[in-house]
């Protein structure tokens, strides 16, 4: 039993110490991701992050409710007491003032139920850090709205 015991742990340990410290972690777009933001005239650079609110729980966010509906133009009223995953990708675009453009999507049971857009100007530190300078919300603008603000 000891000797099970003792196996098992090795093997724990082992299987536990197999994953590299430079293992990057993606995530690859979903394709109704990249359709949504391609109908808008954006391309996806890479995945920046992912937060799922629980059923009932936006409420417990309402700065950021209030924001996506007064900046975004997304409200989320109708979604208060369902799951909403809200994913954001960096856009390859950039502006003449943002040096990052960062797309969120919203959805509930598959479907998107929103968009929006926030313009960062990132800044790297000394340090070889990055920090974000100036941020700004928008709703989900088409690309060619922004003429010639988009650098090629």
């Amino acid at each position: 039993m000891k000797l099970k015991l003792l196996i098992i742990c090795v093997l724990v340990i082992l299987v536990g110490c197999n994953r590299q410290d430079d293992e990057i972690i993606t995530e690859t777009p979903k394709e109704q991701h990249v359709k949504f933001l391609e109908d808008y005239g954006w391309s996806i650079d890479r995945f920046a992050s992912e937060t799922k609110y629980a059923p009932s729980t936006l409420p417990s966010y309402q700065k950021h409710v209030k924001d996506l509906k007064d900046l975004g133009h997304v409200d989320l009223a109708s979604f208060l007491d369902r799951e909403v995953i809200e994913t954001g990708y960096i856009l390859q675009e950039k502006t003449t003032t943002y040096n990052q453009i960062v797309g969120y999507i919203l959805e509930s049971d598959h479907e998107i139920i929103g968009g929006y857009l926030v313009f960062n100007h990132e800044l790297e530190q000394k340090d070889g850090t990055f920090t974000i300078d100036q941020s700004e919300m928008n709703p989900m603008l088409h690309r060619k709205d922004l003429g010639s603000n988009i650098l090629p």
